[in-house]
């Protein structure tokens, strides 16, 4: 008998293609990619999660502020804001930064602490996968050693988790005077 009207088309449609159909693929949980910021400190090999970096800048005039640290290299004007610059290398290892073409300031925010960080170079962005989190730290890191949180290792080299939120938390690290 054939079929004639447009619903008994239809349903023969819809049965056909329930015969011969697939079932629809099983959605995978993605994974986020851990992204970071690459940078050396005196040499060492670090990165800091994205999320902490606001900025990434050339080390900015400062004006030096008088009864601070040694390694408050001064107050800079970053489009109009006021912000405290610091000197990693004097802060960890009691030298300053011998400032070169290659250093820069990463600006952070982190627990409402706000200043630019001077370190010796960016390597820039580095991806990896969350599961190639080692907790193993750098032996010999001197004072950076405990604002360390692991690593990760890329076909270059062993790059060393710094936490932002550590230094922010650090009692010598904000009394500056």
């Amino acid at each position: 008998m054939p079929i004639n009207s447009p619903y008994e088309i239809l349903k023969s449609l819809d049965a056909r293609f329930r015969k011969n159909s697939s079932g629809l693929p099983v959605a995978k949980a993605v994974v986020d990619d851990w992204i970071g910021i690459g940078f050396s400190i005196n040499g060492i090999p670090l990165i800091a999660k994205m999320d902490d970096v606001n900025e990434i800048l050339p080390p900015p005039d400062t004006i030096r502020v008088p009864g601070v640290v040694r390694w408050v290299k001064g107050l800079a004007n970053i489009r109009g804001n006021l912000m405290p610059v610091l000197d990693m290398n004097g802060f960890f290892y009691g030298k300053p930064t011998d400032i070169r073409k290659e250093s820069r300031i990463l600006v952070i925010n982190k627990l409402g602490i706000v200043a630019g960080l001077l370190v010796d170079e960016v390597y820039g962005l580095r991806r990896f996968k969350p599961e190639e989190h080692q907790q193993q730290v750098m032996e010999d890191a001197g004072s950076v050693g405990e604002y360390l949180a692991g690593t990760f290792v890329d076909q270059v080299r062993r790059w060393n988790v710094f936490s932002v939120e550590r230094l922010a938390r650090a009692e010598h690290f904000l009394r500056v005077v």
